[in-house]
């Protein structure tokens, strides 16, 4: 997605206008995520001025939509489809790229 945004443009209004892009209600599990100046993974601050983060001045801008916190119980805790295929997609995409470590034996088992 690509949005266009305005100097005193909030993380807040940022995010509201990706959720509402994407459908997605149940919005508290998840964040914007940006590689700061240091080369490090950081959360947006919603109730900052995005560019007054530590946002690498690039154009353009980049940023991650990913989940902040997992639910304990899937089944109980979520409603929206959109929502579980976004933890999937990211769990998956963790598996794949070894950032989330899943033995041959699990793999297996997943990709069935």
């Amino acid at each position: 997605l690509e949005f266009a945004i305005q100097p005193n443009t909030t993380g807040k209004q940022l995010f509201d206008q990706v959720v509402k892009t994407i459908g997605l209600r149940e919005i508290w599990f998840f964040g914007l995520q940006y590689v700061d100046s240091k080369g490090y993974a950081t959360w947006l601050k919603l109730n900052k001025k995005v560019m007054s983060q530590d946002v690498k001045k690039e154009n353009p801008l980049q940023f991650k939509f990913r989940a902040k916190f997992f639910p304990e119980d899937v089944a109980e805790e979520l409603i929206q489809d959109i929502t579980l295929r976004l933890f999937y997609l990211q769990v998956k995409n963790g598996i794949l790229s070894d950032e989330i470590y899943c033995p041959p034996e699990t793999s297996v088992l997943l990709s069935s």
